[in-house]
């Protein structure tokens, strides 16, 4: 398994390498990656999503079709009630129920096509794009046993026979789910980011939409939207730079996210990426779930010195969260229950992340947070204190 993720990560430098000379037609995408947490801790990636890109106008402003095709299997944990969304309470878990919560397996398969339009010298880029994605769940590696979270549920135990999908519309029927999304993104860059230093600011606008009718082709189906606001500001506080090379630096970064998601069945991997659990770190993902979700994050982050290697930097990123979800849990008309107080959620936490980084984009590491407030992470009931590993930067 080490040669697996040695091999991975080599080819992952090397074709980084190979196109990093951009503007010159061609350029290889990296863009997603991910875990499943059974498989070595979920420290062996288990899913990758690439492609490449070719820019029509590459001496002037960008005009670029790309693609990207990825795949994998991972896995997912819900903490909702399938049929009326009721969220469970922390004393249901540590009672290791056996339906308490759901973990799950799934493969995926993704096709991305996107088309980028720079103005002003590529200050401000227009981005378009059409997202593929089918699904196939499955039951946990584990289905049947006893875990340190407790008995392992199959997804027919869980969900129940031909189950309707009600809150996980794409668990619907035989699991099965083929879905398109259209996305609009408009975003102003005025930073200069570097492995090493980050300046000036970034704000993007983004919308995504997949109508039921070109997502109800198999048993699953989805009918969503959603809008987001992102705004990125950084400042590099102290730079300690030789003739050839730049040995420490520290960088002061605040990001700030708002997003309204909502329709009539929002499937779980939409759920994932707004869910005020993931945005916070520290959090279960899936957890906190409402329409709203407004999050900043607050980071000071030391980078080392490469020992000659420019593409690689020790890390230690310090970092304060807080966030607030508000509105409906997805999929309950109305009918939602919440984990604190009414609808409304604040959830907060800091904490440090130890880590590896290769070209600014993988963040191999561990991050080790202290949750604030009332909000608790699901998988650890009770704990303040928590870890996980990590792979890249999450925002």
């Amino acid at each position: 398994m080490k040669k697996i993720i040695l091999l991975i990560v080599s080819f992952v430098c090397f074709s980084l390498s190979v196109f990093a000379e951009d503007g010159k037609g061609w350029r290889f995408i990296f863009s997603d990656m991910d875990q499943h947490t059974d498989i070595l801790m979920g420290f062996c990636p288990s899913y990758v999503l690439l492609g490449a890109g070719y820019d029509f106008n590459p001496t002037e402003n960008t005009s670029e079709l790309s693609f990207e095709v990825g795949g994998g299997y991972m896995q997912r944990r819900l903490w909702q009630n399938p049929g009326n969304g009721t969220a469970y309470a922390s004393t249901d878990w540590a009672k290791e129920e056996v339906n308490s919560f759901l973990t799950y397996d799934f493969a995926e398969v993704d096709l991305n096509l996107k088309y980028i339009q720079g103005f002003f010298g590529d200050v401000l880029q227009l981005k378009a794009g059409i997202d593929l994605r089918y699904e196939m769940a499955l039951d946990n590696i584990n289905a049947g046993k006893v875990t340190s979270y407790g008995p392992v549920n199959t997804l027919d135990g869980y969900l129940g026979p031909n189950y309707n999908g009600a809150v996980y519309p794409d668990l619907a029927g035989n699991h099965q789910f083929f879905g398109t999304a259209f996305d609009l993104e408009l975003v102003l860059d005025m930073m200069e980011d570097t492995i090493v230093r980050n300046d000036g600011f970034k704000i993007s606008l983004y919308a995504a939409y997949a109508p039921l009718a070109l997502n109800n082709g198999l048993d699953g189906y989805a009918d969503y939207y959603t809008l987001q606001f992102n705004a990125v500001g950084a400042v590099t506080l102290y730079e300690y730079r030789t003739a050839h090379h730049s040995w420490f630096s520290i960088v002061l970064i605040d990001r700030f996210n708002a997003s309204w998601t909502d329709g009539s069945a929002v499937p779980v991997y939409a759920q994932e990426l707004v869910s005020l659990g993931r945005r916070v770190r520290g959090y279960s993902k899936f957890s906190y779930n409402t329409e709203f979700t407004m999050v900043n994050n607050l980071d000071i982050r030391f980078s080392g010195p490469g020992f000659g290697v420019e593409w690689l930097r020790p890390r230690i990123n310090l970092f304060f969260d807080i966030g607030l979800g508000a509105g409906d849990y997805f999929n309950m008309n109305g009918g939602s229950q919440s984990y604190t107080n009414g609808n409304v959620n604040l959830l907060m936490s800091t904490g440090a992340q130890f880590t590896v980084t290769l070209y600014d984009v993988l963040d191999l590491g561990c991050e080790i947070a202290y949750l604030i407030g009332n909000g608790e992470k699901f998988q650890d009931p009770g704990s303040r204190f928590v870890w996980t590993f990590t792979f890249f930067l999450d925002f």
